[in-house]
């Protein structure tokens, strides 16, 4: 009897793994701007609650940029996360090969707060409203890879980002119904202090999903200013989606369960 229950619960054991969602965490350590090693911690502990088969991609801020030319970089993933800060990144090899994961290989993505600051010199020009590529980009492109599409980053992200206000608490509000939000209340929730950033230009097809209200004194005038902007939404990508998260600036952000909650709705509705 005893070697009939071992052998049950050894074969409860693998038929769970099978099942489990195969996850990639993209990130890298320690970050400039963001404490990207705790985060990570609390990310590993939303993947061992939600039963997730996780792995770990991390480094160096270099070396985890070359990692992202690599064509089997999300093969036999169910879903990526990348949670990283290459704003200031001219590698359009990286960039191209990021995009093509989801959209040409189908598998979906997550990108969260500072992946949509990336790849600037692809989208971020002075005019509002649509994205303005580097002068000579292109042109370098077109001459490497004749006919191929230029790897716009903000449109791949759907909700492109140039900038955010100071560090103050953001009230968040739900936009609709959706199983990628389904564990927050219908009242939403406040942030510890965080970075709400801006909405550069919006891509057609983007489903919002969140907004942020954060309201702030002006350095200037003392007077009180109310910000709004899309923090979280869904923009279909070639052969798969995008969940675009723009919040977790701070790991106070990340230590609420209304946070963890999201990245655990997400992952988990970008994988079934």
């Amino acid at each position: 009897m005893k070697k009939l229950i071992l052998l049950t619960l050894a074969l409860m054991s693998v038929s769970s793994l099978a099942e489990a969602k195969k996850i990639l965490y993209f990130t890298h350590e320690p970050g400039r701007w963001h404490k990207y090693a705790p985060q990570k911690e609390v990310f590993i502990k939303v993947a061992k609650e939600a039963g997730w088969e996780l792995s770990v991609s991390t480094g160096d801020h270099d070396p985890q940029i070359l990692k992202l030319r690599d064509p089997k970089l999300t093969e036999g993933y169910d879903a990526v996360v990348y949670n990283f800060c290459f704003a200031k990144s001219e590698d359009l090899e990286a960039a191209a090969n990021v995009i093509a994961q989801t959209k040409e290989k189908g598998v979906p993505a997550m990108v969260i707060h500072c992946s949509m600051h990336s790849f600037w010199a692809t989208f971020k020009g002075k005019e509002q409203g649509k994205a303005t590529i580097k002068n000579g980009l292109k042109e370098k492109w077109e001459k490497a890879h004749p006919g191929k599409e230029f790897p716009i980053w903000g449109d791949f992200t759907g909700v492109a980002s140039t900038k955010h206000g100071p560090k103050a608490p953001i009230k968040v509000e739900k936009c609709c119904d959706h199983d990628a939000t389904k564990s927050l209340k219908a009242e939403g929730y406040t942030t510890t202090s965080a970075e709400l950033y801006n909405n550069f230009y919006v891509t057609k097809d983007v489903k919002p999903l969140l907004n942020g209200v954060q309201t702030y004194k002006h350095k200037k005038t003392k007077k009180d200013v109310t910000d709004k902007a899309i923090v979280m939404w869904e923009v279909p990508q070639g052969k798969s989606k995008v969940i675009g998260l723009s919040l977790g600036h701070d790991i106070g952000e990340w230590n609420q369960p209304e946070f963890q909650g999201l990245l655990k709705d997400a992952v988990n509705y970008l994988a079934k």
